[in-house]
């Protein structure tokens, strides 16, 4: 019963990410869906309890935050490099260094939440997590490619299941 609420849960987001016509705010929209569907897929690939669960979420949603509040960081220190053509190599330099350091504090970040992960659902089920999550970003690559080629048919990638 809970996986099959679970798919529907999935499949539902999944058809209303999918809805071609960007408005404005489509992509907090969108963003929030896959972050639904992403929570769905990893609690049942890591096979949560209700009490894990509890305690779970609300650390690794911290830890998503931070690391959101990273990447942006790191998308704003890129934009710098756009006209690097046209930049002195100081600035480049400058910018090529901000962008490896917020690669290496997203990392750190990462890191330092799994002695708090291990503690709350165990080893075992952190390496699951970990596992998920590259499974579940390798699957949101592969649709969002598919919706962008036309050739990859009507649906586009592989569903993310």
């Amino acid at each position: 019963m809970k996986n099959r609420i679970l798919t529907l849960l999935m499949l539902t987001s999944m058809v209303a990410v999918a809805q071609p016509k960007a408005r404005p705010g489509d992509f907090e929209e969108k963003r929030e869906k896959i972050e639904a569907i992403k929570v769905a897929f990893i609690t049942e690939k890591i096979d949560l309890s209700v009490e894990e669960s509890q305690r779970f979420w609300p650390v690794y949603n911290e830890m998503s935050d931070n690391e959101h509040a990273l990447r942006k960081a790191q998308r704003d220190a890129f934009g710098g490099l756009k006209d690097f053509e046209n930049a002195s190599d100081k600035d480049v330099e400058k910018a090529i260094m901000e962008l490896a350091d917020l690669s290496v504090e997203i990392e750190e970040l990462r890191k330092s939440y799994l002695p708090k992960y291990i503690d709350i659902i165990g080893a075992k089920k952190t390496a699951k997590l970990m596992k998920a999550e590259k499974e579940f970003g390798k699957r949101l690559m592969e649709r969002m490619k598919g919706e962008e080629r036309p050739d990859r048919g009507p649906r586009g990638g592989r569903p993310m299941r």
